[in-house]
């Protein structure tokens, strides 16, 4: 094969190759919630950020929300502030007994099923709409650092017409906004977490010990009694 027709079959690879790029152009994103419920009515734990909190001081709601807030040990170890869900109803031929802690042995695959404490199912309407979080405003999409994901392909929301670029680029925005606050909040909630349970048992201790100082002889007497009870049953 001479050099003038290894540079046309080169050149005709190239255009081939060219034209296989141009046939599978990049999906656009769009997007319009169609109000379906999906996502609110079975969708937890919803992670809660200091840009939230802001939101709700300025606001003046923060007690609002107080009820609903926990702290949520996700299964990698880490810990999230979060909207707790509420506690399944019981199962038929249970009785129903005091709540529950909606997390104590249960997996995280059951925790997705379970109802947002703060959305209406009958009228399908979110009761903290113009208050609700980050990460409702931003949902399906998210932001990993580097790449925009949809994180539910299955939101009937995603490819419907609607979305303009103004639309687009304020849900990129939200989402970025919400992967630099969630950051923020999983660097500094270990931390807070912990100087806060140290503070809530110096200071019981402490009650203890005051009890313990103002109890007369005949009460410590009692006490002791009863320990003493207690390591004779073991």
């Amino acid at each position: 094969m001479s050099e003038d027709d290894k540079e046309t079959q080169t050149s005709e690879l190239k255009e081939d190759e060219k034209e296989s790029v141009e046939e599978k152009p990049k999906t656009k994103f769009s997007f319009k919630c169609t109000r379906c419920n999906n996502c609110c009515a079975a969708r937890g734990p919803i992670p809660i950020t200091f840009w939230d909190l802001e939101m709700w001081a300025k606001n003046g709601v923060v007690a609002n929300f107080m009820p609903y807030l926990d702290i949520y040990q996700k299964p990698d170890a880490g810990i999230d502030l979060i909207l707790k869900p509420l506690a399944p109803p019981p199962k038929e031929g249970e009785e129903e007994t005091s709540p529950k802690e909606p997390f104590g042995g249960v997996s995280i695959e059951e925790l997705l099923d379970v109802k947002c404490p703060l959305y209406n199912k009958d009228d399908k309407k979110c009761l903290i709409y113009e208050n609700r979080p980050l990460s409702c405003r931003t949902y399906p999409l998210e932001f990993d650092g580097k790449n925009f994901i949809v994180v539910d392909a299955d939101c009937p929301g995603i490819g419907e017409e609607g979305m303009t670029k103004e639309d687009l680029k304020e849900m990129r925005e939200t989402a970025k906004i919400m992967h630099y606050e969630l950051t923020r909040m999983r660097i500094a909630l270990p931390v807070l977490n912990q100087l806060i349970s140290q503070k809530i048992m110096m200071d019981l201790m402490r009650q203890n010990m005051d009890a313990m100082s103002k109890m007369t002889d005949e009460d410590r007497a009692k006490l002791d009694e009863i320990f003493k009870k207690g390591h004779e049953d073991q």
